[in-house]
């Protein structure tokens, strides 16, 4: 219980009233600020301390109210030694350049893009006419152009900007969060910055400065409170049973080599579990555990959390961490779709599948975020995702023909992306919202037929040409088998037909697909008969969700019906390939 509290529950009235409330006063922010800079040698303490407390005092009136946003206390003192740092190293600059580079540094990461043309103003007039100070991180960008090449990625400005800000946050605290939607590009920011500094330590063998990195990589909304951080049971006299997070954290703390370890926390955050991290957070950098075990972080043991968002935070927990905020829009879907085209082999694809997407897609977005309602929202870049994996999976039933001619084999394309751009980008919407996409995509090119809507028709491949999806029913059906159960005959519709024919395209490709839908329009029905005209040599198994399904549950269950190859390798019974 904590009144006013994020995750807690308000002291009730009769309770209430047996407390003595203590007012407490606000701190005088000013005053130790100036005590702060005076310790770390800042001759100007008095005139800078209330210039940081002004800026502070500014940014919290004046910028947009997001969660993972925090001007308190412990922003600030975290700003002075940031400041004292650069100073010890930095010793013949000047102190308010040092002090505008610590205010940067610490903010500028966690900023949305609107705050940061208002954070440059707030500056420009608190420290009129000091130019912000540029200090070389050559050597990091050189290893993250490495680092992204190697993985095939583009290599992206924004992206560099944002690992290089994740690394300067890591320096100056212990425990970061890495904020931001699906598919912004935060696994790829911690996996990019984690290739680089191993770079840099296997090039420069300067263990001070880029020391050797090793991680471990938990999902915290996986598994219980009490498989996290460790329980007693109920036998009696009870034992203590270590939960995963502290078991990891304490081989981690043990560890005596010269190496940098990282703990990534990669779920959504709650009070249940961030609460018990805050001791670990602020400066006491301990885990204390229900047994009494005191678990110390060392000083090459760094946390960070990859979150979409702060919403069930408390701000005890905004304020104990680093953050850096990765905007979607800032990566889009465009590095997504020039890697994709890179890797066909094929020039006169590529160059028509650049004049496909620059006709068709960014209309067809627009119209679907203005104007389309979906059940499960998904983003841009998901979309864009899909509408590449569709294709790929769909080019193969289209192999081009050498006697084909080029105009023709172009048509052929452009229907295919177009077919496969309805069935992805426009898959998602529903059924009222499905008119929108089918007039904006008329409007571009009227390459359909004029009857019904665009979702009707599929590309057939014998014909190279557009085909009612009713032509994939027999005109009369019955039973393969007889004597069957009335609840167990299943008549194909023009639904059925066409939604198992994409799920099977994208089986083919090893691709996860997610059937979304009311209750009782025939998910598991569709599923079922999927799974019935699979190869042979495919196996598979159901596993039934509920608010009592448990991890430990799911991963039994899982594991049952694979064996055990070697140490961490299982591969499934009786079967080359698995589906859940």
């Amino acid at each position: 219980m904590n009144p006013g509290y994020a995750g807690r529950t308000e002291l009730p009235d009769n309770l209430k009233s047996l407390f003595r409330p203590v007012a407490m006063m606000v701190p005088g922010f000013v005053i130790i600020a100036k005590i702060i800079l005076m310790s770390e040698g800042f001759e100007k303490s008095e005139e800078l301390s209330v210039k940081v407390c002004k800026m502070y005092d500014l940014m919290r009136r004046q910028l947009s109210k997001q969660d993972h946003y925090d001007f308190g206390m412990r922003a600030v003192k975290s700003v002075l030694s940031t400041a004292g740092r650069i100073k010890r190293q930095k010793q013949d600059q000047d102190e308010f350049t040092i002090m505008i580079k610590a205010i940067r540094d610490m903010n500028l990461p966690k900023f949305v893009a609107e705050d940061v043309i208002l954070f440059d103003h707030l500056f420009i007039d608190l420290f009129p006419g000091i130019e912000e100070p540029f200090y070389e991180n050559d050597d990091l960008l050189l290893a993250i152009e490495d680092s992204m090449t190697e993985r095939k990625l583009q290599i992206n400005a924004n992206l560099a900007v944002k690992i290089v800000q994740l690394y300067e946050s890591k320096i100056t605290r212990h425990g970061n969060m890495l904020v931001g939607k699906t598919l912004a590009g935060k696994t790829t920011l911690s996996n990019v910055l984690y290739d680089a500094c191993n770079i840099l330590a296997a090039q420069m063998n300067i263990e001070d400065k880029f020391p050797h990195v090793k991680k471990e990589i938990i999902n915290p909304k996986s598994i219980t409170i009490n498989e996290l951080f460790g329980y007693f049971d109920n036998t009696i006299p009870p034992q203590w049973h270590d939960g995963i997070l502290s078991t990891v954290l304490k081989r981690m703390c043990q560890d005596t080599r010269k190496v940098n370890k990282w703990l990534i926390l990669d779920g959504p955050v709650d009070t249940l579990w961030i609460e018990s991290m805050n001791s670990v957070l602020d400066d006491n950098k301990v885990l204390t555990l229900n047994n009494g075990d005191r678990i110390a972080l060392t000083d090459r043991v760094r946390l960070l959390f990859e979150v979409e968002n702060l919403a069930m935070a408390s701000l005890a927990t905004v304020s104990r961490a680093g953050m850096v905020f990765v905007d979607i829009d800032d990566l889009g879907w465009k590095p997504l779709v020039d890697v994709w085209i890179d890797q066909k082999e094929d020039n006169d694809l590529k160059e028509l599948l650049v004049e496909l997407i620059a006709k068709y897609l960014n209309k067809v977005l627009q119209v679907k975020k203005l104007q389309c309602k979906e059940l499960v929202p998904t983003s841009e870049v998901a979309s864009v995702r899909n509408l590449c994996k569709l294709f790929d999976s769909q080019i193969q039933n289209f192999p081009r023909v050498p006697e084909e001619d080029n105009d023709a084999w172009r048509i052929l394309v452009e229907k295919l992306f177009v077919y496969c751009l309805i069935w992805s980008v426009g898959a998602t919407v529903e059924e009222r919202s499905r008119k929108d996409i089918d007039y904006i995509l008329r409007d571009i090119e009227s390459i359909f037929p004029h009857q019904n809507t665009i979702y009707e028709y599929f590309l057939n491949p014998e014909r190279r040409d557009w085909g009612a999806w009713e032509e994939r029913i027999p005109a009369v059906y019955r039973p393969q088998e007889k004597n069957l159960e009335f609840h167990i005959i299943s008549v194909p519709t023009v639904d059925t037909a066409r939604y198992k024919y994409l799920v099977q395209s994208l089986l083919k490709l090893g691709s996860q697909v997610l059937l979304v839908g009311y209750t009782g329009v025939g998910k598991t029905a569709l599923i079922e008969g999927v799974l019935l005209s699979l190869d042979i040599s495919i196996g598979s198994f159901t596993l039934n969700f509920s608010a009592g399904t448990t991890s430990e549950g799911t991963q039994t269950l899982i594991e049952s019906n694979f064996e055990k190859k070697s140490k961490n390798k299982y591969s499934p019974k009786n079967a080359k390939k698995k589906a859940i």
